[in-house]
C-alpha cells in the first residue's frame, strides 16, 4: 500500500486500509525530531534537562519552553510538537487543581464529621 496518509491522516481514529494510524506515526517523528529530555532522580529531589532546539532566529526568547511547572510539587519537560506539549500541561494543571479542591472539600467534610 501506500506509504503517505491520502486522507487517511486526518484523525486518529482513521486506520489506513494497511492497519496503521498515520497521526500516530507523524507524532512519533515529532519526537524523534525533537530535542533531548532527560530527567534525573536524586535523594533531595529531580532535575530536568532539555535540548532545546533553535526552529527560527525570529523567535522570542522564552516562548519555546520544554520544561514547565504544573503545580506545587509537580512538573513535566515535553518532547515533540510544542503546541501539544503546552496542551498536555494545561490539562495537568487543570487535573492537579482540581484533585486539590476534591482532596480539600473530603478533608472539610472529615473535619466536620468528627466536630458533630
Amino acid at each position: 500500500m501506500s506509504s503517505i496518509g491520502t486522507g487517511y491522516d486526518l484523525s486518529v481514529t482513521t486506520f489506513s486500509p494497511d492497519g496503521r494510524v498515520f497521526q500516530i506515526e507523524y507524532a512519533g517523528k515529532a519526537v524523534d525530531n525533537s530535542g533531548t529530555v532527560i530527567g534525573i532522580k536524586c535523594k533531595d529531589g529531580i532535575v530536568m534537562g532539555v535540548e532545546k532546539l533553535i526552529a527560527s532566529k525570529m523567535m522570542l526568547p522564552g516562548s519555546n519552553r520544554r520544561i514547565h511547572s504544573v503545580h506545587r510539587h509537580s512538573g513535566m519537560a515535553v518532547a515533540g510538537l510544542a503546541a501539544d506539549g503546552r496542551q498536555i500541561v494545561a490539562r495537568s494543571k487543570s487535573e492537579a487543581t482540581n484533585y486539590e479542591r476534591i482532596s480539600l472539600f473530603f478533608s472539610v467534610l472529615s473535619v466536620q464529621k468528627i466536630q458533630l
